[in-house]
């Protein structure tokens, strides 16, 4: 039996009948078409992995990918959730707080360009966007590209009242990707269905 996956929702439909689903004899294919969000992608992960790890008949081809957008979004949350507001409550001055988050966001930075080069590789997730499809490793590159450029003028020497006006930036874009529909490349074996 093949479930197209479009949406968290249907991952968290699938996983509350799973023990329904779970007695048949039947194979089970779990073809991840799209998820509405890079954020929610962690959250999907976290269902849908113990449902095809812990059965032999369950099987998702896109598993794989998944986890590599569940770990963008774990580290582009990290940003928005910490670091982020840790610089944005720093007054003009760079204090040892401000100093860590700086730290933390130019490892961001590193993994972020990593975690880009994995989806522009192997996983062929795109954006969908009105008229044409922006890559999601493309935006991925540029904010950690912003991410270490900040990081290099700051430790540099400019102050911090040019880190407070370059942070609002920084925020629209960590938002703006992990808004990004996230779509995953369909399997041949699974498109005609």
């Amino acid at each position: 039996m093949l479930y197209k996956i479009h949406s968290h929702a249907q991952i968290q439909a699938l996983q509350a009948r799973s023990d329904e689903l779970g007695h048949s004899n039947e194979d089970m294919v779990v073809n991840l078409v799209s998820l509405e969000s890079v954020r929610i992608a962690r959250e999907s992960y976290a269902l849908l992995r113990p449902l095809i790890k812990e059965s032999r008949s369950w099987k998702c081809p896109e598993l794989d990918s998944l986890s590599v957008v569940a770990g963008l979004s774990l580290e582009i949350q990290k940003l928005e959730h910490h670091v982020l507001p840790q610089l944005m409550v720093q007054e003009a001055k760079l204090e040892r707080g401000a100093l860590e988050a700086l730290l933390v966001m130019k490892n961001s930075a590193i993994k972020l360009l990593h975690l880009s080069k994995c989806f522009k590789e192997a996983l062929g997730v795109l954006l969908a966007e009105e008229e044409h499809l922006v890559s999601v490793s493309a935006q991925v590159k540029m904010l950690s590209t912003l991410l270490e450029d900040t990081v290099v003028h700051v430790l540099k020497g400019c102050n911090g009242v040019w880190l407070q006006q370059r942070l609002p930036s920084l925020v629209r874009l960590v938002t703006y990707v992990l808004e990004m529909l996230v779509r995953f490349c369909v399997s041949d074996e699974h498109s005609d269905e």
